[in-house]
């Protein structure tokens, strides 16, 4: 049976409404178009450089840890159960991902369709850059069908992490399969030798990367493994953290928060402002965040509680539709209320659609899939009882 962390759902849970708190605060171009270099104000400067960006500016270091966490959930079948249909997994998991997406990219279009004004003068670059291009057959079908490297801002700006979602996705099972039958040191000589190439791919193309990139899939691969290999070594860590003294423990969280959190002085240095640092950094602090949630009874204690569980429940849908919102509002109501007022209407609609979708759209995709994989099988077995008869 596999082991389900519901510490982990609330830690997904937080992380997406972090990403939604970011979000929402870009359509200001104060807050958008910062420089890190001329700081525009004090205000701004606490937001993304201080540990405050957990709450207002972690929209990336929320993606790096969805993917670290992804990988985790996804290696404990593999390290806890001997037997693996790659097919079984191929269906649960596509109607787990895709039919969300699928729903959402429809909704997109249609309040695109129904809303967008073709910008905002006052509001950021990033707003008006959204919701900004023409239909046409080709970018429908690479939405539909996650084809190629689209432009992800057509629609639902978000969908971008999704795409390298469902390509790891498919491909995870056959490194899990290794990673379970490997030593520890030959993990972590695999995980080097994944880390280094992967490098080296990303800074010779740097320059022509796009955020659908096949190479920049090859690089979030590296995220799933080292969520992989925090669950296959969870139980030791969870054990050495425990170990330790109050003072170590201290230590260990500040240097988890610390290394999350570094995008904040990283972008400061040309030479440390690419999101292979970032990223890199960013996932060391998030499989100690992992280990956190697991091992402090603290943090296990509060992250159980109803209304964290709950935001863990309706985190994908939340990911998913919180833009829709925010865009949708702003085009009806811009001029007629103020952004202060909207941004709070979009930030409780998120929730209420977010529920909705996850009860009616989520829920249902992933009874769809339990309900294919059982059919499938009862299918097989009444073939080979078939079979056997003559």
């Amino acid at each position: 049976m596999k082991q389900r962390y519901v510490e982990l759902d609330s830690v997904r849970g937080l992380a997406a409404l972090f990403v939604v708190i970011n979000h929402y605060l870009m359509i200001f171009p104060s807050f958008s178009e910062y420089s890190y270099q001329i700081h525009s104000s004090f205000l701004m400067y606490v937001l993304k450089e201080s540990p405050l960006r957990l709450f207002f500016s972690s929209g990336n270091e929320s993606v790096v840890l969805f993917f670290v966490l992804s990988g985790f959930v996804l290696a404990l079948p593999f390290y806890e159960s001997s037997s693996f249909r790659y097919g079984e997994y191929v269906i649960r998991r596509v109607c787990r991902i895709y039919l969300p997406y699928l729903f959402s990219v429809c909704l997109a279009i249609g309040c695109k369709l129904l809303f967008a004004q073709g910008g905002i003068n006052e509001l950021s670059l990033w707003f008006n850059n959204s919701w900004n291009m023409r239909e046409s057959p080709r970018l429908l079908i690479e939405h539909f069908f996650l084809i190629g490297t689209y432009n992800t801002d057509a629609y639902n700006n978000v969908i971008w992490s999704l795409v390298h979602e469902m390509r790891i996705s498919l491909l995870f099972p056959l490194i899990l399969l290794v990673l379970v039958k490997l030593s520890g040191q030959k993990v972590m000589r695999l995980f080097f030798f994944i880390f280094v190439v992967s490098s080296l791919l990303l800074l010779v193309n740097q320059s022509s990367l796009t955020p659908t990139s096949y190479l920049l899939s090859f690089h979030y691969l590296l995220l799933f493994m080292a969520g992989a290999i925090t669950a296959k070594y969870r139980d030791t860590l969870i054990h050495v953290y425990r170990a330790r003294s109050w003072m170590q423990k201290i230590g260990i969280i500040t240097i988890g928060f610390a290394l999350y959190l570094s995008e904040g002085v990283l972008t400061n240095y040309d030479i440390t402002n690419n999101f292979l640092c970032r990223n890199v950094l960013a996932m060391a602090g998030s499989c100690i965040l992992i280990v956190l949630a697991l091992a402090s009874p603290a943090a296990s204690k509060m992250l159980k509680k109803k209304l964290f569980t709950l935001l863990g429940e309706i985190s994908y849908s939340l990911y998913l539709v919180h833009l829709i919102v925010l865009f949708s509002f702003i085009y009806l109501l811009h001029g007629r209320l103020p952004y202060e007022i909207i941004l709070c209407l979009c930030f409780f609609a998120s929730f209420c659609l977010a529920i909705g979708v996850n009860r009616f759209v989520e829920k249902p995709s992933c009874k769809f899939g339990k309900m294919l994989v059982k059919n499938k099988n009862i299918a097989l077995k009444n073939n080979r009882r078939t079979i056997s008869r003559y």
